[in-house]
């Protein structure tokens, strides 16, 4: 049966080699002089390079948008050198601290390989900090930042947007064809959302509750296919009262209080404009 050779034992044996070769007296034990142990570990990249053992290609995969200079920087070598000396735990760290890398693996393939496997991130919404553009993942973590918005990912406005996002737009998805139609959402107070539809400015903004958001948003979508209240030409429509809903026309100061009677008659009043 065929024995492979781990590492560490590859590393011992070359460290015998290595002291043979020097005239030095090797016991069965690991030397614990520092001296001599430095000695040893100089020699054994020596004798592991002679042999072959050097590094000759360095293999990525799973890389979309890392920078192929950043990973070799990250890994801090260069081709030629003793593959034995690369710390591959320092290397994963390095690598794993690059912008768009969630997670990496490092491996050495011996003689002459390094392969290493990259789990990016995948950008999830735009983050907007006055004229800043930056773009997180599903977890929050700021990813790198861009010159100008991306109209294919959802707006979000807040110091605290990115921690709470994910959560927000599980909540909208219970109706994917409206939270479709969802462009940003600005936190407010640390506490809620107001979320836009269609357009950040001039789309409809939907204020909703600090809790309970996924059964707000489900009266929404009842709202919409017994009444199309979304046709109409609204500023805004806040659903922080579970027993009514107050909407505003654009350019219109009056505000419409919509107070269900039941759940199959929604009549509507106007009155004064409310401050809320």
């Amino acid at each position: 049966m065929r024995r492979l050779i781990t590492p560490k034992a590859l590393i011992w044996t070359l460290l015998g080699i290595a002291a043979i070769g020097a005239g030095v007296a090797v016991k069965l034990a690991p030397p614990t002089d520092a001296n001599t142990m430095s000695r040893l570990h100089n020699l054994t990249m020596d004798v592991s390079a002679a042999i072959g053992m050097r590094l000759e290609a360095v293999t990525v995969e799973g890389r979309e948008m890392s920078s192929g200079p950043d990973i070799l920087s990250a890994l801090d070598t260069e081709r030629g050198a003793p593959i034995l000396s690369i710390d591959v735990a320092h290397a994963r760290t390095a690598i794993e601290a690059l912008p768009w890398v969630k997670t990496a693996k490092v491996e050495r393939r011996l003689p002459g390989n390094v392969h290493i496997m990259l789990e990016e991130r995948t950008p999830y919404a735009l983050w907007q900090q006055g004229n800043r553009y930056t773009l997180v993942d599903q977890t929050g973590t700021a990813i790198v930042d861009v010159p100008t918005a991306d109209q294919s990912l959802p707006l979000i406005v807040g110091p605290d947007a990115p921690q709470h996002a994910a959560a927000l737009f599980e909540a909208l998805h219970a109706d994917p064809q409206l939270a479709g139609r969802v462009r940003a959402a600005v936190r407010v107070g640390g506490r809620r959302w107001n979320v836009y539809l269609d357009a950040f400015e001039g789309g409809i903004a939907i204020r909703l509750p600090a809790e309970n958001v996924a059964e707000a948003w489900t009266r929404l979508v009842a709202l919409e296919r017994d009444h199309k209240i979304l046709e109409r030409d609204l500023d805004f429509i806040d659903l922080r009262m579970e027993d009514r809903l107050i909407v505003r026309v654009h350019k219109d100061p009056a505000v419409e209080t919509v107070k269900p009677a039941n759940k199959k008659n929604v009549p509507v009043t106007t009155g004064p404009k409310q401050n809320i």
